[in-house]
């Protein structure tokens, strides 16, 4: 119920609510001419979990299905590192901080696509030798989900589901430099129905409130493929004494389509809330 992005870190002053991936195709069953819709706003219709060989979606309840998170320098058997700011953040202990972090190390799911550095180069995850995560990032976190729960999809956007599969790879830099302002976001999407797909879209989709939500402008520059949002003031209550940032959405590499050729962002779009 709360604003998901602090920024500054530390701060407390949130500058975006919410942000995710949706989706709609075509699904290519005869007669069937209505588009289905998926991915994650207000509302998600995905589960945590992959989509078994069978068809059919993991048990979310099992134990490895869970948000993955490593760090490069924290890992079983290495240096203590102060983790008091993340514990700060989270209401836990470093302790407990660092544990999870051992354990997401050691059990971190490259069998199911999570990415991570082949220090031996034999092609497969190994905890004792091998980097889990993006090589060279800070942080990576890593989670695969599906869309195979009706409730979900039908509660979202009032469509079925299209047995999708979705993969999210979110990751950070610590270098001195602008990179520390950033977080990337890499997402796979794979069908695994038995149906192909046809006019399918794929849009980010975010609602930033850059301090007060009730005053913000938002834009886009189609040469840089970024939609942002800024403040419409020079000042703002949240953000009050400092001045308030601003954010940007940027398409650094869109999807892959026949050919090879990367999709650049082909449309931007807002909502404009009616308030008194």
């Amino acid at each position: 119920d709360g604003s998901g992005l602090v920024f500054p870190k530390g701060t407390w002053k949130t500058a975006v609510y919410e942000s995710g991936l949706i989706w709609g195709a075509i699904v290519n069953r005869p007669g069937e001419e209505d588009p289905h819709v998926g991915g994650s706003t207000y509302r998600s219709g995905l589960q945590g979990g992959k989509i078994l060989s069978s068809g059919e979606p993991e048990d979310p309840n099992l134990p490895h299905v869970r948000i993955y998170r490593v760090r490069p320098d924290v890992y079983p058997g290495g240096p203590w590192i102060d983790l008091s700011v993340e514990a700060f953040d989270e209401g836990k202990t470093e302790i407990e901080i660092r544990t999870q972090y051992e354990l997401d190390w050691t059990e971190w799911r490259a069998i199911d696509g999570a990415p991570f550095e082949d220090i031996d180069a034999n092609g497969f995850y190994d905890p004792n030798t091998d980097v889990p995560g993006v090589p060279g990032a800070a942080q990576t976190i890593w989670f695969v989900a599906n869309d195979l729960d009706a409730a979900r999809t039908f509660f979202m956007y009032g469509t079925a589901p299209m047995g999708v599969e979705f993969q999210a790879t979110y990751w950070e830099y610590r270098n001195g430099s602008f990179l520390e302002n950033l977080f990337f976001r890499k997402y796979k999407l794979i069908n695994k129905s038995t149906l192909p797909f046809n006019d399918m879209y794929i849009s980010m989709w975010s609602d930033p409130d850059v301090g007060t939500s009730t005053d913000d402008f938002v834009g886009c520059d189609t040469t840089l493929n970024m939609v942002y949002a800024y403040n419409a003031d020079e000042l703002d209550q949240v953000y009050d004494p400092y001045p308030p940032p601003a954010i940007g959405f940027d398409l650094l590499k869109g999807p892959t389509v026949q050919g090879n050729q990367n999709l650049s962002m082909t449309a931007a779009y807002y909502l404009l809330r009616d308030d008194p």
